[in-house]
């Protein structure tokens, strides 16, 4: 009798354990009642939590401060702008002089009791260390001193002091160069005006100066070259000569308190105007550093205005009236005076926050730093 074939057997075994092995799988894969860790869905990394914005810090700071004076008969002062304390006195009294574009050096007539004869120059990290650059003869005095734009010079102006004669009376417009300490002179008035210098650009050559009247009104804009060419430009009634600020290259001024107008130091007859609007007046405008804005106070409002014109940005509102504005030499902070000047507040001109700057009844002229 012949075998039975095997091949039929290991058919129907191979099924079986195939058909087990899919019955397991499944059953694998099945989810059970209350079971949730099967086919969890993937979760995503918690997102980190956004760093919170650190907290301002100061306003104020020990690295800026001012030349500030108690009174006219006075000696002016350095302080820093977080405390009223004096750092050190200038000689004479009073304050006639300018502080260069970084803050660092200052340039200052003294002023005695015989007149403002004497011109020095000191860095304000050391005071007590300041250099003559300029004695001027006798019957002639100082009235005013502005820093090149390379701040390599001063330009100044010189009259005659108080009781000369009337043919002696003059007003003249020089020159002086610090690292040689010479002095020239590049232009005269002798007709009661007076020069009030403005800038004195460097590369360009020119020295800009206003022409005032003696109640103190601009009469007119002086461009001289070193070389002493002048072109004199009438300025129409509405500016004060006081109101006339360069930074170096470019000159604003504030025209019946309703338009800032900017020139370059070389061409008043090329300027634009920002106007205000109509029921408002201006009451001081300056160049912010480091850039082409202007810092305006306006009203009851402190705002920046582009030079070359466009949309004014507020900074502050509901300030009152200001007597004085001033702007640290980084472009950082505004510092508005009241009361007369003899209450200060610092305005940032990024945020607009404020702090009320320390006084001691003084009156801070111009702003300084240590660092700069």
């Amino acid at each position: 009798m012949r075998p039975e074939n095997p091949r039929p057997i290991f058919f129907w075994a191979g099924v079986a354990v195939l058909t087990l092995l899919l019955a397991g799988l499944a059953r694998g894969s099945a989810l059970l009642p209350g079971d949730t860790s099967a086919r969890r869905p993937p979760t995503q990394a918690p997102t980190a939590a956004a760093a919170p914005e650190p907290a301002p810090g100061p306003l104020l700071a020990d690295w800026r401060g001012f030349i500030s004076l108690a009174g006219p008969d006075t000696p002016a002062t350095i302080r820093r702008e977080t405390a009223s304390d004096q750092l050190a006195s200038l000689r004479g009294h009073g304050f006639a002089g300018s502080v260069s574009g970084t803050g660092r050096r200052v340039a200052y007539w003294v002023t005695t009791p015989a007149g403002a004869q004497e011109l020095r120059v000191f860095d304000v990290t050391a005071p007590d260390q300041d250099t003559p650059l300029t004695t001027l003869l006798p019957g002639e005095r100082g009235t005013a001193a502005v820093w090149s734009s390379d701040r390599g010079g001063v330009a100044v102006s010189v009259e005659a002091s108080a009781g000369g004669g009337a043919e002696t009376q003059f007003s003249a417009l020089r020159v002086v160069d610090t690292p040689t300490r010479s002095i020239r002179e590049i232009a005269r008035l002798s007709d009661g005006d007076r020069f009030v210098p403005v800038g004195w650009d460097r590369g360009a050559q020119l020295v800009g100066a206003c022409i005032a009247a003696p109640d103190g009104t601009a009469v007119a804009y002086d461009v001289v070259g070193e070389d002493a060419q002048s072109a004199r430009t009438p300025m129409e009634p509405g500016i004060a000569a006081s109101s006339v600020q360069s930074n170096g290259s470019a000159v604003l001024a504030i025209v019946n308190g309703t338009v800032v107008r900017v020139w370059t130091i070389g061409s008043y007859g090329d300027h634009r105007e920002l106007g205000a609007r109509p029921d408002e007046r201006i009451a001081f405008a300056r160049w912010k550093p480091g850039g082409t804005g202007i810092v305006v106070s306006i009203a009851d409002r402190l705002e920046v205005w582009p030079s070359q014109g466009g949309d004014h940005r507020l900074v502050a509102s509901g300030l009152p009236a200001a007597a004085d504005l001033l702007v640290s030499t980084d472009g950082a902070i505004a510092v508005l005076s009241f009361d007369s000047g003899r209450s200060a507040v610092a305005v940032d001109l990024a945020s607009g926050r404020a702090a009320a700057v320390p006084m001691a009844g003084e009156r801070v002229l111009a702003a300084i730093s240590f660092r700069g």
